[in-house]
């Protein structure tokens, strides 16, 4: 893990600690963009990799069928800290707790910026990724390690509003850093935070 990547997730982190801080009770009951999936889940599954080990894991996906989705909501769901216990373990987190089978050194920052936007968008809260972390995960998200099929990009360039980053050619799709963070990772209700004459194809390869 490098210096910069963990510098990043701890500004970034501090940000999503934030805002998570100033949510009443209901919004920590509100649906995120994950289906079936509220707010509070959300804030549960960011501490996941840091305190789940290989060993739970393993035995954890068994249980699920090996359905990944159906052992991180079981996770979540089980995990009975309140708000405010959960945001002082997420605050204690560093890049180093990691613990992720496989994981690359941007791993902890694509976690937390790609899930923070899971909340912030149905909330409609406006805090921007901040650009020097947004750019490596779109980066790696379109090219890098965790990047998305090829079919999904074709003919359309991607463009952060608040980021400075672009990729690809064809039809436009712009919009916020965390909403298409969140769209290239399959939440296809985070289209509606685009523009552009490519947002009718992006959205319909998401189905």
């Amino acid at each position: 893990m490098t210096h910069d990547n963990a510098e990043a997730y701890e500004r970034e982190r501090d940000i999503v600690l934030h805002d998570l801080a100033q949510l009443h009770e209901d919004q920590w009951a509100h649906p995120s963009l994950c289906p079936g999936w509220d707010v509070r889940d959300v804030a549960a599954h960011l501490l996941m990799p840091f305190e789940l080990g290989v060993a739970g894991l393993f035995g954890r996906m068994f249980a699920a069928r090996f359905n990944f989705d159906r052992l991180a909501l079981r996770w979540a769901r089980n995990d009975r800290r309140t708000p405010a216990e959960l945001l002082r373990a997420l605050a204690a987190t560093s890049t180093e707790a990691f613990n992720v089978p496989g994981a690359g050194p941007l791993a902890p920052l694509c976690h937390l910026t790609i899930h923070a936007y899971d909340f912030r968008g149905p909330l409609n809260i406006d805090t921007p990724i901040s650009p020097d972390a947004a750019r490596p995960v779109l980066d790696d998200i379109t090219g890098g390690k965790h990047a998305v099929p090829a079919a999904l990009l074709a003919g359309l360039r991607l463009e952060a509003a608040d980021a400075a980053w672009s990729f690809g050619q064809g039809r436009q799709v712009l919009g916020p850093a965390g909403a298409l963070m969140s769209a290239l990772s399959g939440r296809a209700s985070a289209v509606e935070k685009l523009v552009g004459d490519g947002t009718g194809s992006l959205r319909s390869r998401l189905g």
